[in-house]
C-alpha cells in the first residue's frame, strides 16, 4: 500500500436494539475523529492517508453502559496491506474484517473482548 493511498476505518454498532447505545471516542494523536453515541445499528466511518513517517495510528475507547474496551484501530505498520478496517461491537466483543464491498465478509472475532 503507498502512502498516498487512503484508508477507510468502519466501526458498526451491532448490539442487542434493547441495549445502552455504545459511546466511542476515536482519535490519533494530531486528531479527534469520534466523540459519540451510536445508536444499534448505526455506524461511523472516517479516511486518511498515513503520514509520510509511516507513524499514523488511531486508537479507539468504547463504553458500553458499564463495560469499556479501548484499543488500537490503524497502526501503519500492521495494516500496511488493508485500505479498509472494519470493527463491529458485538455483546461478546469486537469483531473485524479488511473487505471494502461487505464488512460482514471474513469477519472474524478479534481479541478485544469488553471488561
Amino acid at each position: 500500500t503507498s502512502l498516498l493511498q487512503k484508508h477507510h476505518i468502519h466501526v458498526y454498532n451491532e448490539l442487542p436494539t434493547n441495549s445502552a447505545s455504545l459511546f466511542v471516542y476515536c482519535a490519533s494523536k494530531d486528531d479527534v475523529v469520534a466523540n459519540q453515541t451510536l445508536n444499534p445499528g448505526d455506524q461511523l466511518s472516517w479516511s486518511f492517508r498515513s503520514n509520510w513517517l509511516g507513524t499514523t495510528l488511531y486508537f479507539c475507547h468504547f463504553w458500553w453502559g458499564s463495560k469499556q474496551s479501548s484499543f488500537d484501530v490503524f497502526d501503519a505498520h500492521w495494516y500496511a496491506t488493508y485500505n479498509t478496517l472494519n470493527y463491529v461491537a458485538r455483546e461478546d466483543g469486537f469483531y473485524r474484517s479488511h473487505d471494502q464491498d461487505n464488512y460482514l465478509t471474513d469477519l472474524k472475532k478479534s481479541r478485544h473482548d469488553w471488561s
